[in-house]
């Protein structure tokens, strides 16, 4: 850029900065936004190239209006966090139109450091914080350079001026994040109707775990307090959907029942989940959790866990499971009919199936067996690229394509049972687990996304029956790249059949739960474990307060320190040295050199009061000269500096 005329300098600075702060939000942004802001970035630098001349003050404003408008319509209002991102572009952008200062390329530096903290709202991963904070440092050596009137000498000072800024201002960084008082909530959780959902919903279509499927995102983590659970009992239980309009089943609208009594059996399995953000309530856990932080979530009546707010941030819970239990042995008539219903409109044909298939079995557990049985030994196939269903949607599944996913078979199966007179319901969740090894968790992902049911069974209550085991058992044991065929694309099948990929894939998912632990979730019941760790006893507000000010002065004193040995007075050159040397021998024999003279004119001074001393006060001083002002001096001229000194006795 040191050859560009200063204006166009200066705008391909704040440009690069501009692009580096605002690449994060395009996934976010609506595609116009993005086209508009890339041509007026364009225009600007043909019009600064070609020398055109800016828009007027109306043209802009015009133009700013339309934009403003434009963001309403799109995002249906200017608040909120897409619609107020999309405005801080544009904003940026239309400032582009008049820039004539070095004042407006500030305003649009200004503009992306908000637009990187804008950033953390959506995510607050490592991949975030890689690009952020040099996106960051860009903005700031763009901001130097715009700042600078005259020519650039060198390309990269601006970056290492800005980088030793920034490194000055770590300690203080440190100290902050770690003995400032947290606050209750997230501060950088985006609210959730600004984040788009990720993972389950509270309704299932055919298809839609399928599609969920596909994706091999981190849905959470669990670190077990024992031993790892063997696949077959890692259920994660989800909404339980209970009411059926003869295509998808959805979480029942009323709510108002009482939660049967559960007998919880064997010992329990204690873990601590880390769950990702999904802008929606529902928590994850073993079927059947008994033990949850009753501070941050409730159990509805159909044992799910609920959040008390929207999980918008990365949020951890610690919870206890039994895998072996009976829940509701007693099932109430309401319920009962609840579980029963269905449209009396849909589906003819499964109904009528249902029907016969419990009349010629003769008992429910005989009727759960035979429907099995007609999964597996009949051309049921499992697949991730099922057909598309018609509006009946059982009778096209059990009676045409017969190739479905989990969610295709959990909701035949669930319909048949209640054709049947079996109360039964559909339970989303996930199923499996990855383990990662290298940090001891297991690493749920989106793609165990998992239906099973449940059925109401005299004697032991609900039951879980998962039918997609009946047809690809492979499945629950060995995962969903094991139930599935070569030719089917699996999410992540490439790296488990290279062990190299597969071990950096999970080294590289442990640095990210271990910047979640340390980084994201950095909370004050952390601050209290730290402070108590270095001997604090109940730790309070009063004592973070007090590490908080010795910090910041030490923190104070290290940049102060490192501030006075880059400013301290520069040590002179070696020949300089050993001139002063030299003159100081001629001091002590009453020749003292003024400060105002110059070497040749205190030589001319020696000469004249000391003839004898001429010959070797002239090589001197003529080799000092040479040394000290002339282009390249030789390190041997330097050394015979230092001998004709050494060997000068006035």
């Amino acid at each position: 850029m040191r050859d560009l005329p200063l204006g166009m300098r200066r705008l391909a600075w704040t440009l690069c900065g501009l692009a580096a702060a605002v690449a994060p939000h395009v996934a976010h942004l609506k595609p116009w936004v993005v086209s508009l802001a890339l041509a007026v970035a364009g225009w600007r630098l043909l019009a600064e190239h070609r020398g055109w001349r800016l828009p007027g003050r109306m043209l802009r404003s015009g133009v700013a209006v339309a934009a403003t408008a434009g963001i309403v319509l799109s995002y249906r209002g200017w608040a909120g966090l897409d619609a107020g991102t999309a405005l801080l572009v544009l904003m940026a952008a239309l400032k582009l139109l008049e820039t004539r200062t070095a004042r407006d390329h500030v305003v649009l530096a200004f503009i992306g450091w908000f637009l990187c903290l804008a950033t953390f709202l959506y995510r607050q991963d490592m991949i975030a914080a890689a690009w952020v904070l040099p996106a960051a440092w860009l903005l700031a050596a763009s901001l130097l350079a715009v700042s600078r009137s005259g020519d650039e000498p060198r390309r990269l000072r601006p970056f290492r001026q800005t980088g030793a800024m920034l490194l000055k201002a770590v300690p203080l960084a440190l100290v902050l994040f770690v003995f400032f008082p947290r606050v209750a909530g997230h501060f950088w959780g985006a609210p959730s109707n600004e984040r788009a959902v990720t993972g389950l919903s509270e309704e299932m279509s055919p298809g839609d775990l399928s599609e969920l499927s596909i994706n091999d995102a981190v849905a959470f983590r669990v670190r077990f307090d024992g031993a790892l659970p063997p696949p077959r009992d890692r259920y994660w239980r989800g909404p339980v959907l209970t009411e059926f309009d003869g295509f998808t089943w959805s979480r029942a609208r009323a709510q108002a029942y009482f939660k049967p009594a559960v007998e919880y059996l064997g010992d329990p399995l204690t873990y601590t989940v880390t769950l990702e953000p999904t802008g929606q309530r529902m928590l994850f856990a073993l079927d059947l959790v008994r033990d949850w932080p009753e501070s941050m979530a409730q159990q509805s009546w159909d044992y799910q866990l609920w959040s008390l707010q929207p999980v918008d941030a990365v949020v951890q819970y610690r919870a206890g499971s039994h895998t072996r239990y009976r829940a509701g042995v007693e099932l109430s008539a309401a319920l009962s009919n609840r579980n029963l219903q269905l449209p009396a409109d849909r589906n003819p044909g499964a109904r009528a199936l249902g029907a016969r298939m419990r009349t010629e079995a003769g008992s429910d557990e005989a009727f759960i067996q035979a429907v099995l049985a007609m999964f597996r030994e009949q051309e049921f196939y499992y697949t991730l690229t099922p057909p598309r269903l018609e509006r009946d949607s059982v009778d096209d599944f059990l009676f045409n394509t017969r190739r479905g996913f989990c969610g295709h078979f959990a909701s035949a199966f669930t319909m048949l049972m209640r054709a049947g007179g079996v109360p039964a319901r559909v339970v989303a969740g996930y199923q499996g687990g990855d383990w990662n090894r290298v940090g001891g968790y297991l690493i749920v992902r989106q793609s165990h996304a998992h239906a099973w049911s449940e059925v109401w069974l005299a004697g032991r209550g609900w039951t879980r029956i998962d039918p997609t085991a009946a047809v690809a058992p492979e499945r629950v044991e060995r995962g969903l790249d094991a139930a599935l065929p070569e030719g089917e694309p699996v999410p992540g099948r490439l790296l488990r059949r290279s062990e190299f990929l597969w071990e950096a894939g999970l080294l590289w998912d442990n640095v990210n739960a271990r910047w979640n632990d340390w980084i994201v979730r950095f909370s004050a019941e952390q601050q209290e474990r730290m402070l108590e760790s270095i001997g604090f006893e109940r730790p309070d507000w009063r004592h973070l307060g007090t590490l908080l000010g010795v910090g910041l002065i030490a923190g104070l004193a290290l940049v102060s320190a490192w501030l006075a040995w880059q400013f301290r007075p520069r040590t002179s050159d070696p020949a300089a040295r050993s001139y002063r040397r030299f003159t100081a021998r001629l001091a002590r024999q009453g020749l003292e050199r003024a400060p105002h003279e110059t070497p040749r004119d205190f030589l001319a001074r020696v000469v004249a009061a000391r003839p004898d001393l001429g010959p070797q006060a002239g090589d001197i001083t003529e080799l000092y000269l040479q040394l000290r002002y002339w282009p390249g001096p030789d390190a041997r001229d330097l050394a015979r500096l230092r001998g004709l000194v050494a060997g000068f006795r006035p």
